[in-house]
């Protein structure tokens, strides 16, 4: 399948990606205060109760794996976007609409495509190379405001034996991605695991705001299990 998107195309408009950045960003400190003064260190009730997000939780503990939504604890917070990884484009121009139209319509056969309420937006976790992307990494592209965004969410280590395998949108501005990889790996001293190999494990769940700019991770307990079992069961 072939597909449009050109992550490097010279017209890209770097200056209004950092406009965006730093609007967005003036606006998070405050947000985030409300939102996880109560107990920062878990995760939010608005994910917990979250359907998909349930609905994840209770496959993987039918895998006989132990899992419970007050195990994820909080990591570390990051931003979204940046120049580097970010591109926009302006919906109002035509041919950009009928590009971004097309866009979606390819993005809607892949099953590791997750939509956002409004269907204007979606993440894509596919555990292979496409359309610029690598195995490792998880991408955004949709329709914010007049823009067409396209943006890198987030990269985890090959070698962690790391595995994206759900995502899910709370609402049209807010998701959440899973992982599992090797726990306590790293990349100054990475552990060696084969994938076939029994080793210690932890799940790892990606809660992006866009309109916060912000990423915040949260990791489960370590658990016992192999790379391939992971990937067959969840």
């Amino acid at each position: 399948m072939s597909m449009k998107l050109d992550f490097k195309a010279p017209y890209l408009d770097k200056i209004l990606i950092v406009i965006i950045i730093f609007l967005v960003t003036l606006g998070v400190g405050i947000n985030l205060n409300q939102q996880y003064s109560v107990d920062r260190t878990k995760i939010p009730s608005k994910l917990e109760s979250n359907g998909k997000f349930q609905k994840w939780l209770t496959n993987v503990k039918n895998k006989n794996i132990p899992l419970e939504a007050d195990n994820l604890k909080f990591i570390e917070d990051s931003n979204i976007f940046n120049t580097i990884w970010t591109s926009t484009t302006s919906i109002d121009n035509p041919k950009n609409r009928v590009f971004y139209e097309d866009n979606i319509k390819s993005l809607k056969t892949l099953k590791e495509s997750e939509f956002s309420p409004n269907e204007r937006e979606v993440v894509n976790y596919s555990n292979n190379y496409r359309f610029g992307y690598n195995s490792n990494e998880v991408f955004f592209y949709g329709l914010r405001e007049d823009k067409v965004l396209q943006t890198r969410i987030v990269k985890c280590e090959i070698e962690e034996n790391c595995y994206f395998h759900r995502a899910g949108f709370l609402d049209n501005h807010v998701f959440f991605i899973s992982e599992v990889s090797l726990y306590k790996f790293d990349d100054k001293n990475p552990i060696t695991c084969l994938p076939s190999e029994n080793c210690q494990y932890s799940f790892k769940v990606h809660l992006i705001d866009l309109n916060n700019n912000s990423i915040m991770t949260y990791e489960s307990d370590s658990f016992e299990s192999n790379l391939e079992y992971l990937k067959k069961e969840l």
